[in-house]
């Protein structure tokens, strides 16, 4: 497919997801989420998968038709990362799930089906990538909070890998 069959939206999400940073590790989960898309023709499901427990600024985005623009206004990092896990956890699949401690983390080894999170289009993993841009955007440089967004980001590449 050739940059001129890429939708308005895919397009304005990909400068956006690829402006302001992130690293080596970003710029490589950017690419596996574009080289998906491309393949998949930029189509998805009308409807996304685990919208329960997404983080409410998703729908002001989606509300606003998915335009590139600035992150919502996050005032609590801690509550949005928390938020973002919750929705991570919801949606992947149940071969994943491991707790530990206080809080649950995903598996990294096995395989499995992959239907629960493998969707394309805009409301595919393109929600969970925006989320992830945000909260990196909300921690402002912010050493505190960049090793759990690194881990969110690692898994997510982890899944990313797994699924394409």
């Amino acid at each position: 497919m050739g940059d001129d069959n890429v939708p308005k939206w895919a397009a304005d999400v990909h400068a956006t997801l690829l402006t302001g940073g992130g690293g080596e590790v970003w710029a490589k989960v950017v690419t596996y989420w574009w080289d998906y898309e491309k393949a998949a023709n930029f189509l998805g499901p009308n409807k996304g998968k685990g919208t329960g427990k997404r983080p409410k600024e998703v729908l002001g985005w989606i509300s606003r038709a998915r335009t590139g623009g600035p992150s919502p206004a996050i005032v609590d990092v801690c509550s949005f990362a928390s938020r973002w896990w919750v929705w991570w956890l919801e949606i992947n699949p149940d071969w994943r799930a491991r707790t530990g401690g206080i809080v649950q983390r995903l598996r990294k080894d096995g395989s499995g089906d992959w239907d629960s999170v493998a969707s394309t289009g805009p409301n595919g993993m393109l929600n969970i990538l925006i989320c992830l841009r945000w909260w990196y955007d909300a921690l402002g440089g912010n050493e505190d909070g960049m090793a759990e967004w690194k881990e969110a980001l690692e898994d997510v590449q982890w899944a990313l890998e797994g699924i394409w």
